[in-house]
């Protein structure tokens, strides 16, 4: 067994070792394109079917099944570039403005002390808003429907664009996981569920909706009742005032944070 292994050592060169790397780079940006698009599920849907087809296939010996998967994953690259051209398009129209605006966004504090602001300058004059936070999970599909912005958030262009005379008021802003105010207008999912307030509108809906189908943590302002509240995994918190709307935030980012710091933290440990 050691003779075995020091004999595969020995036939390992260097340029495999960039091979591998090379490799690895490219399919963890690639990754990096389509989170946050419906490529990822579909992936995985693909990814499932055609293994659990071509196992079936091995196991009961169906030769003509057998040679059908072989042939759609030797045509995986097309057959991918055919699924996802809209998502890849979008993701690689994109990669330059990533790349120059990586880490241009305002700190966890500083995008927390805008929300709330904005919220609480916004509430007392019955001014409905609703403003998402990006998470983990990615709000690309949504933000490629809104009107982008990709500015710095600040209460003065959150309030600009929930003002009743904006033709953006009605829809929600993003902001994405690097503190960007990625778009505004954007159209979230209702909730299918009845709520549990029957006052609560369609901004209040849609804040739940958005929580049920993704991590983000969602700012609701009503305008009927000039209360502030927040959506989060398929609940709401309602009538919060200041200080509870910034502890809430402090508390839901941070726990987003640590968690990417743990993420970074676990991918540099040595092998």
């Amino acid at each position: 067994m050691s003779e075995k292994l020091v004999n595969l050592l020995a036939t390992i060169r260097i340029p495999d070792f960039i091979d591998v790397g090379v490799m690895a780079v490219v399919i963890y940006r690639f990754l990096l394109l389509i989170r946050g698009t419906r490529a990822i599920p579909m992936v995985i849907g693909l990814t499932v079917i055609l293994g659990g087809t071509y196992v079936l296939a091995t196991v009961f010996s169906l030769d003509a099944t057998g040679w059908l998967v072989e042939n759609m994953v030797s045509s995986a690259m097309v057959i991918l570039v055919v699924l996802f051209q809209h998502d890849i398009r979008n993701a690689l129209a994109q990669v330059g403005l990533i790349t120059m605006r990586e880490g241009a966004g305002v700190s966890r504090s500083d995008l927390i002390d805008v929300v709330v602001q904005t919220a609480f300058v916004l509430a007392p004059r019955r001014i409905g808003a609703l403003i998402a936070i990006e998470r983990e999970g990615g709000l690309r599909d949504f933000i490629e429907k809104g009107k982008p912005v990709q500015a710095l958030p600040t209460v003065e262009i959150m309030e600009a664009i929930f003002h009743t005379s904006s033709p953006l008021h009605d829809g929600s802003v993003i902001i994405d996981r690097r503190g960007r105010l990625a778009a505004a207008g954007c159209i979230l999912p209702l909730t299918s569920r009845n709520p549990v307030n029957a006052k609560m509108g369609t901004r209040h809906r849609a804040a739940i909706g958005l929580s049920e189908d993704t991590d983000a943590v969602v700012v609701v302002v009503s305008e009927e009742r000039g209360q502030v509240s927040i959506a989060i995994q398929g609940t709401i918190l309602e009538n919060l005032d200041k200080t509870q709307t910034r502890a809430k935030l402090s508390e839901i980012l941070n726990q987003t944070k640590k968690a990417d710091g743990a993420a970074q933290e676990h991918q540099t440990q040595p092998v």
